[in-house]
């Protein structure tokens, strides 16, 4: 779903379309993102190939920019195997003050911040986290991906002093549940989807003085519109880097291009055949503008038979309490969510989304 959109399974519809490659990005960017050893700029789409591990591009970006956003294709194993490596690179505690995340309910921030601190959380308590945003049922995050996120913060502050523990901000709107009994009600929390992580961005990070990665889905994470136009509208302009992930059929050719590059290489959009190449193979519906318009870097996965999804178990939908939620969830909205798929095994392979033919831009 869009940021103006909660109605059931739809919202992982739209995902898989905004990840028909990149989402996010565009700024002058890290210059030296896309230079040589010998400091002279890199060739555009010729010899030897210039990319840039994430770990290094995030740091550098840190020094021109509070905010980087990392934008996701939502349940890609690849692209939490790469942020798992960013978020265990020593460097990171003494650059990165905060995390934004999107998989989580900011009601529960002081559950969050207990655990990531290292302090004992039940398990049952944990879990409300990511179940209990305004994107169930439709995306209840109980892919394992999202869990092992907030595990390996905890794991990588144990060993820091608190004043250098990262703490991770639950940017979902507080939504409560137990208090929602209409369709009226759900739909209060559309226009906060966006507004209030940028709230709580601007009081808890940039009012503080302090330095956040913004790990939201792509649809969130570009240049002029949704989060990341409200932060830069109010004088913050981010660093947006996103998950290149073709779209079926590969459009334009671009898996081939990126073939080229090292997986988890990060190309930047500035000063690269990167940045003019047609926005809509990426974004739906953005025929015309740039790629260097709307982010300022991609993050090369791997070729796409190699994408792989993360899936939840169905056997936690087994359970009858959680189970009757998720339908009255669902009846809240419509019933439009196949709920009956959650019980079910699925392949492993990362789905890619077909761009109608109106909105492939390599053919209009």
């Amino acid at each position: 779903m869009s940021a103006n959109d909660v109605s059931a399974l739809s919202r992982r519809t739209f995902m898989n379309a905004a990840a028909a490659g990149l989402g996010a990005a565009s700024v002058a960017g890290v210059a030296t993102a896309c230079t040589g050893a010998d400091g002279k700029a890199a060739s555009q789409d010729r010899g030897t190939p210039s990319g840039r591990g994430l770990a290094d591009t995030v740091l550098e970006a840190f020094k021109t920019h509070r905010l980087v956003g990392l934008g996701e294709a939502h349940d890609l194993q690849n692209h939490h195997d790469a942020l798992t490596l960013l978020l265990t690179d020593p460097r990171l505690p003494g650059v990165v003050d905060d995390i934004v995340v999107e998989f989580g309910n900011a009601l529960y921030q002081d559950t969050i911040d207990r655990f990531t601190s290292g302090q004992p959380v039940e398990n049952a308590d944990l879990r409300l986290v990511w179940r209990n945003t305004t994107q169930s049922p439709g995306e209840t995050w109980d892919s394992p991906v999202y869990e092992q996120f907030f595990r390996t913060v905890r794991a990588v502050n144990a060993p820091l002093p608190a004043h250098r523990q990262i703490r991770v901000l639950l940017g979902d709107p507080p939504i409560d549940w137990s208090t929602i009994t209409n369709r009226t009600q759900l739909l209060a929390f559309r226009p906060q989807r966006d507004a209030h992580p940028a709230s709580v961005i601007q009081t808890q990070v940039l009012a503080k003085g302090r330095r956040a990665l913004i790990c939201y889905g792509m649809d969130h994470l570009t240049h002029g519109g949704s989060l990341a136009g409200m932060l830069e509208r109010a004088g913050e302009r981010p660093y947006l880097i996103a998950d290149f992930v073709p779209p079926a059929g590969n459009p334009g050719g671009l898996a081939g291009r990126f073939a080229r590059y090292p997986q988890d290489a990060v190309i930047p959009t500035a000063g690269t055949w990167l940045g003019s190449v047609e926005a809509g193979l990426f974004a739906p519906g953005q025929c015309g503008p740039r790629l260097g318009s709307i982010i300022d870097a991609a993050l090369y996965l791997g070729p796409p038979a190699n994408l792989t999804a993360s899936w939840w178990n169905p056997a936690i939908f087994l359970d009858p309490l959680y189970w009757q939620e998720l339908q009255r969830r669902n009846a809240l909205q419509g019933d439009h969510g196949d709920l009956g798929s959650y019980r079910q095994e699925r392949p492993i392979s990362y789905p890619l989304f077909r761009l109608p033919q109106s909105q492939d831009c390599a053919k209009s």
